[in-house]
């Protein structure tokens, strides 16, 4: 069994960095490799877990997809009803996942699409989601979405992108053309929002140490379209992405490989990654203490959350968590900041958590 302690975690996994690009949409896991710039709907932006503000004994659990989504357009933003959407929870340490929540989504219809949620236990929710708007007016109101004793609360649709960095003060900082704005790069754009919460016993058992891992994975049958099918059926779903940590990918993998990295198992990042993402760090000029801290938060590359421990990264991750500048510090060996230190809106301190869709100008 894979052990995992506090300390080896203080290191973070690249929000946003090292093989940065002047193509800002391609920090962070928004749109980092060639495959998941055809399925925007599938790619995984972030993954963000942490115990419930409100209710101690809950665990909140978000993934977020469709990059770099434009207000002007939020009525074309959908989940995909060809892709299962899936966070998953190892609660032993073996990197073999034991508990999911997935979700499958119909076709828009009316401007919105119903989901169904199969969750530990044999539960499932039947729900709809908040349609975007383009009304100067402001956003619908989060359609919550509750089991029958409301204990388990999800959110489906747009939301402001809560990934806050200055992407483009980053790449000109690397380039030796400039250095860092303090402007968030992900201002003003929304992304597509799946929120659960639900109580803790639920995704992680008897467990207080749980590693969290999100997938997405596609349905490559022509025949159905639903998506639905192939969760009581199991066949002809395929891998198409996965984020743990943010950014792991678009940091420590080299381009061509990061399809490959999206759709391998975590178990097999010590063997398969492991080097990789050494070499990455060494080639920064990352110390070796350093690099054994983002090593350990790397491979395998999953989000780790003890309950018993004080919330915030690199102890799960929360909304307003400022990844990146703990990130820059341990990569260059020294305190580093991109100068942007919160969100473009402020996050609400109740469900779904994050900020509303941005509306259009």
């Amino acid at each position: 069994m894979r052990t995992w302690t506090m300390p080896a975690l203080a290191g973070l996994a690249l929000a946003g960095a090292l093989s940065f690009t002047p193509q800002v949409g391609r920090s962070a896991d928004h749109r980092e490799a060639p495959a998941v710039d055809l399925r925007p709907a599938s790619d995984i932006n972030d993954i963000y877990a942490f115990v419930s503000p409100t209710t101690p004994g809950n665990v909140v659990l978000i993934m977020t997809v469709n990059p770099v989504a434009d207000p002007d357009f939020a009525g074309t933003y959908a989940f995909s009803p060809n892709t299962r959407y899936r966070i998953a929870a190892d609660v032993n340490g073996d990197v073999v996942f034991d508990r999911y929540v997935d979700l499958f989504f119909t076709p828009v219809a009316n401007g919105s699409q119903t989901f169904t949620a199969f969750l530990p236990g044999g539960r499932k929710i039947v729900g709809t989601t908040t349609p975007g708007t383009v009304r100067p007016s402001g956003p619908n109101e989060p359609i919550i979405n509750s089991s029958p004793d409301n204990r388990i609360k999800i959110f489906a649709g747009l939301t402001d992108d809560p990934f806050f960095f200055d992407g483009v003060g980053f790449s000109r900082a690397l380039a030796g053309t400039g250095g860092f704005r303090g402007e968030d790069s992900f201002a003003g754009f929304n992304v597509s929002s799946i929120v659960i919460e639900l109580p803790a016993s639920l995704i992680a058992g008897s467990s207080k140490k749980i590693q969290i891992e999100g997938f997405t994975s596609v349905n490559v049958s022509r025949d159905d379209k639903s998506g639905l099918s192939q969760h009581l059926s199991g066949r002809r779903l395929v891998q198409f992405d996965r984020v743990g940590n943010p950014a792991v990918a678009t940091a420590f993998i080299p381009a061509a490989q990061r399809d490959a990295f999206n759709q391998s198992n975590p178990r097999s990042d010590a063997r398969r990654w492991a080097p990789t993402i050494v070499s990455a760090l060494k080639s920064l000029g990352t110390s070796d203490e350093n690099i054994a801290i983002l090593a350990s938060v790397a491979v395998p590359d999953t989000l780790k959350l003890d309950l018993t421990q004080p919330q915030g990264f690199p102890n799960g991750r929360r909304p307003a968590d400022d990844v990146v500048d703990t990130l820059l510090t341990l990569v260059f060996n020294t305190p580093t900041g991109d100068e942007v230190d919160a969100n473009d809106v402020p996050f609400p301190s109740t469900f779904p958590y994050l900020a509303p869709p941005q509306q259009a100008n």
